[in-house]
C-alpha cells in the first residue's frame, strides 16, 4: 500500500475538482441547448453568466492581488490577464498574441482550456456555439467592474481557445470620486 503525501492529495483533489467542474459545465451547456434549442441564444446566456461572474471575480482578484498596479492601457491589461488572472482562476497559462488596431485589440491564447478537455462539441454546433464564451464574458465583466469597456469573444480552434479582446473605452463616468486615468 502506497502512502500519499499531503501535497499529492491536494494535487489530486484539485485535479478532481477541475474534472468535476468540467463535467458539470458540459452538462449545464447540454441542458441549456435542450432548453433553448438555439446555440446562439445559449452563447449569449453563457456570456451573461460569465459577465456576472467576472464582476464578482474582479473584487476577489483585487483583494488577493493588492500589489498589482492599476492598468493604464491595453498592454497592461493583457499582461495582468495572461500572467495572473487566467492562471489563478483557470489553473492554466495564457499567452498574448494578435495585437492590432493601435494596441487596442489582442488575443489571449489558452492552449489547454479546462472547459474543453473532457468534452467533444458536435460538428453541427461548432459554427454557432461559443462553448467557452463564459470565459470571455467573465473577462468582460471583470474589466467593466474595473472601468474598462471591452468586447470579448471566445473562439475554439483545433489546438486552443482564443479569447479575442478589444478595448472600447475607459468608463470615466463611473470612476470613484477623485480618481482619474
Amino acid at each position: 500500500m502506497s502512502k500519499t503525501t499531503k501535497t499529492g492529495s491536494l494535487v489530486d483533489a484539485k485535479k478532481m475538482s477541475a474534472e468535476l467542474f468540467t463535467l458539470t459545465y458540459g452538462a449545464f451547456v447540454t441542458q441549456m441547448l435542450k432548453d433553448y434549442e438555439d446555440p446562439q441564444v445559449v452563447t449569449a446566456k453563457l456570456d451573461k453568466i460569465g459577465f456576472d461572474m467576472g464582476t464578482v471575480l474582479a473584487d476577489d482578484f483585487l483583494a488577493k492581488s493588492a500589489n498589482v498596479p492599476r492598468c493604464q492601457d491595453c498592454k497592461q491589461i493583457a499582461e495582468v490577464l495572461s500572467k495572473l488572472a487566467i492562471p489563478n482562476y483557470l489553473g492554466v497559462p495564457a499567452t498574448v498574441s494578435n495585437w492590432s488596431s493601435g494596441d487596442r485589440e489582442f488575443s489571449l491564447i489558452i492552449e489547454s482550456n479546462p472547459l474543453t478537455e473532457l468534452v467533444e462539441i458536435p460538428d453541427h454546433l461548432k459554427a454557432t456555439l461559443n462553448y467557452s464564451q463564459v470565459i470571455a464574458g467573465a473577462i468582460r465583466g471583470a474589466l467593466e467592474a474595473l472601468h474598462f469597456k471591452v468586447y470579448a469573444v471566445a473562439v475554439e480552434n483545433a489546438s486552443n481557445t482564443e479569447i479575442r479582446i478589444k478595448l472600447d473605452s475607459i468608463l470615466k463616468d463611473s470612476l470613484p470620486a477623485g480618481e482619474d486615468y
